[in-house]
């Protein structure tokens, strides 16, 4: 997979092989370093095997995130970006989707704000087992539209956690019933911004099961590239991935994602940032994408066999 996806992502870079991928980030202007270790062309999994199968409905958004944290202030940014993510459940929904996932950065507007520490942080709340319940938190505001839908929303957020020495800042997925309860959250081991969002001390191993008996593991964006906690979430017989990503490279969408997903044998619900292209990817077959076409979300039917 590492030769493919050198030649179609190594659109300006100086060097080029299976081990080290360069390509230019448009969005930051910096250089992008792929190197795609997860090491699991033959992963030893633990589990139950069953040939029994389970089918849902997966939608992914493809939202660009609006409004300026300076100008307009952050509760009003991540308001109308939540009010549009409404806007993406409802039809989702409509069409019979049992989860829903939301992009890395959705809801911080459009100014950079996750550049630095000092714009970031207000985006920030503490995330306890009862955020959930609070109306009034970016968490509370995800869980009553998935409550309304009766949609398991995954979406990324930003968690603060303070101690007596230090606060910490963390990019953060999070992952809500369809009755608005917090099933679990994960902290991106592998930051994009090492100076804005702090790296976990150890590997987070985050899986949540549905009312709809799935179980899917998280891990988000620049984390796809490492080993870890991929390699660990496939050991544990996790197939199914709800994937919050902020690529700027459109062409990832059908070449990287899809390979991924056949070279692991698992499933992508990948909900990409801005016009980049989402889609749902399953061992190496598009189940459903969208584009630059104006679509605010891909849909689809995921069969799920095997492991449990």
């Amino acid at each position: 997979m590492n030769q493919i996806l050198c030649l179609l992502l190594a659109l300006s870079a100086s060097t080029c092989n299976s081990k080290n991928l360069r390509v230019n980030a448009p969005a930051s202007n910096e250089i992008l370093d792929l190197t795609f270790n997860i090491g699991v062309a033959s992963p030893v999994v633990q589990g139950s095997f069953t040939t029994s199968t389970t089918q849902y409905v997966a939608a992914v958004a493809q939202h660009t995130s609006t409004g300026s944290s300076k100008s307009d202030g952050w509760e009003s940014v991540v308001d109308n970006n939540v009010n549009e993510y409404r806007t993406i459940a409802a039809a989702a929904s409509a069409e019979g989707a049992q989860i829903i996932v939301y992009p890395e950065w959705g809801l911080f507007g459009n100014d950079g704000a996750v550049k630095t520490r000092e714009t970031i942080e207000p985006f920030c709340e503490v995330i306890t087992d009862q955020a959930a319940s609070d109306s009034s938190t970016t968490v509370g505001k995800l869980a009553t539209l998935a409550s309304k839908y009766k949609v398991v929303v995954v979406a990324n957020v930003c968690e603060k956690v303070e101690t007596n020495s230090a606060v910490y800042l963390y990019n953060t997925e999070i992952a809500l019933s369809e009755t608005g309860e917090l099933l679990a959250k994960y902290h991106k081991e592998h930051p994009w911004y090492t100076d804005t969002f702090d790296t976990p001390p150890t590997t987070e191993i985050v899986t949540f099961t549905t009312s709809f008996g799935v179980r899917f593991g998280l891990f988000i964006c620049y984390d796809i590239v490492h080993s870890t906690p991929i390699k660990d979430l496939l050991a544990e017989g996790v197939t199914q991935f709800p994937y919050s990503v902020s690529f700027p490279v459109q062409i990832l969408e059908k070449a990287g994602f899809q390979a991924w997903s056949k070279q692991t044998k698992a499933t992508l619900l990948a909900s990409n940032l801005g016009r980049s292209g989402s889609g749902i990817f399953q061992k190496g077959d598009v189940i459903a994408a969208v584009g630059r076409t104006g679509a605010k979300f891909a849909i689809g039917p995921v069969v799920v066999d095997g492991w449990i």
